[in-house]
């Protein structure tokens, strides 16, 4: 959530400059803000794989829970580590290759090199295998809910029996936000001209935001 609302912030501020005093598209402090509001998002992002891991682990393997929470700050930092990777990669693979904020169109767009549809098409692969990497922790984690359910007492299941809903909705919640952004930003958006449509298409990096947070 804390990284939803940073992105927003800084890209709401960002986008409320006045147009006589806002840096270039290509300076290194439009750069680095467009960076930063990357490492949230892609922080966010590897925060819902560390969340399916922790269901996975308190459900499936309960012994191992305590061994876990030991070690989910090193986790943390493991996924922070790979965002800021991931949000450097541009540079990376291209020097002209970065994500710019449109003003005209109040998107955020990727500037084309030769590069750039290298990169779309990692980023989106990223993102379609944490999707399912979750829902596959989260299928094993709902199906050993089913399993504990029909071992124990219906008294004792009545006191908990939203377990299995609170699973499913938490999941759908975290996947959803992130389908929303990759079909909108990365297969539709690429094939609109109308600065109006690019605008709605590009809106869905908030409006998936807000709904992740």
């Amino acid at each position: 959530m804390i990284c939803d609302i940073v992105k927003i912030f800084l890209t709401t501020t960002f986008a409320l400059i006045p147009d006589d005093y806002v840096p270039s598209q290509e300076s290194r402090t439009a750069i680095s803000v467009t960076v930063t509001c990357e490492i949230f998002y892609f922080s966010s992002c590897l925060m819902h794989v560390l969340f399916a891991i922790h269901r996975l682990i308190f459900i499936v393997f309960p012994k191992r829970k305590e061994i876990w929470a030991s070690y989910t700050n090193h986790a943390i930092g493991v996924c922070v580590g790979f965002a800021v990777v991931k949000s450097f990669l541009t540079q990376m693979l291209d020097k002209d290759l970065y994500l710019m904020f449109d003003r005209n169109v109040m998107s955020w767009l990727f500037t084309m090199t030769p590069k750039t549809i290298l990169y779309k098409n990692i980023k989106m692969g990223l993102s379609y295998a944490e999707v399912t990497v979750v829902f596959i922790m989260d299928a094993i984690s709902f199906a050993q809910l089913v399993k504990l359910k029909s071992k124990i007492t219906s008294s004792i299941w009545d006191a908990n029996t939203s377990a299995e809903a609170k699973l499913v909705v938490q999941s759908l919640l975290q996947n959803v936000p992130t389908m929303t952004l990759v079909f909108f930003y990365f297969h539709i958006l690429p094939t609109q001209s109308d600065g109006f449509l690019i605008f709605l298409c590009s809106l869905t990096w908030n409006i998936s935001s807000g709904m992740d947070g």
